[in-house]
């Protein structure tokens, strides 16, 4: 949202819209969308039981995709970031545990358990001078390439968005216009339309 105060109207779950406007629905077949906030580590225990209340005990008709926004709550600490990540991707097969590829034989197929990791768009020239040691465009490139190296290792995709934002609008020096939003989400698209749910 270019406007704070519109930020009231963001839309968290296809059930929403399905309750309040089904018609403005363009697929015939909506995928079931929800958005969950998890913004700190340690996770809050409350987000954790809500975010587990979403997964299905039992392997559900149609696969799970998780995409992980990340934003700059800790100051890009690629640590804490690993942390927050792993806690998550921890509680999500303590749910599902049909996720899981150990105890596998060795030569089986891993289950389709698709995640992706989106970073944190570029500064732009409003950006307050305080924040450009820990939040400025050197901090966000380090920040990228080391969680796309350290998600690699957990099997988690990255989708860099600071190239594709450096020369985006930033009205506050932090947060993309609507233009550079619609850009990262084609991304996410392009990303969910690689997915082959054959393998589920």
């Amino acid at each position: 949202m270019d406007v704070k105060a519109c930020s009231v109207q963001g839309i968290f779950s296809t059930s929403s819209v399905l309750e309040h406007d089904p018609d403005s629905l363009a697929c015939t077949q909506p995928i079931d969308l929800v958005i969950e906030m998890m913004l700190r580590f340690p996770l809050d225990p409350s987000e954790v039981s809500r975010f587990q209340s979403l997964l299905s005990a039992t392997k559900p008709k149609k696969p799970y995709a998780f995409i992980f926004g990340h934003g700059l709550w800790n100051d890009l600490d690629i640590q804490a970031s690993l942390n927050w990540l792993d806690g998550i991707l921890h509680h999500t097969l303590e749910k599902a545990p049909y996720l899981n590829s150990a105890g596998r034989y060795k030569h089986a197929h891993p289950p389709l358990w698709p995640r992706l990791f989106v970073t944190p768009n570029s500064a732009g020239v409003m950006k307050p001078d305080h924040w450009l040691v820990s939040q400025g465009d050197k901090a966000l490139m380090v920040f990228e390439e080391s969680m796309r190296f350290e998600a690699a290792k957990r099997n988690v995709e990255t989708l860099g968005t600071w190239n594709m934002s450096i020369q985006a609008s930033k009205y506050d020096g932090v947060h993309l216009d609507l233009k550079g939003n619609l850009v990262k989400a084609m991304g996410v698209v392009n990303w969910l339309n690689l997915i082959d749910r054959r393998d589920w």
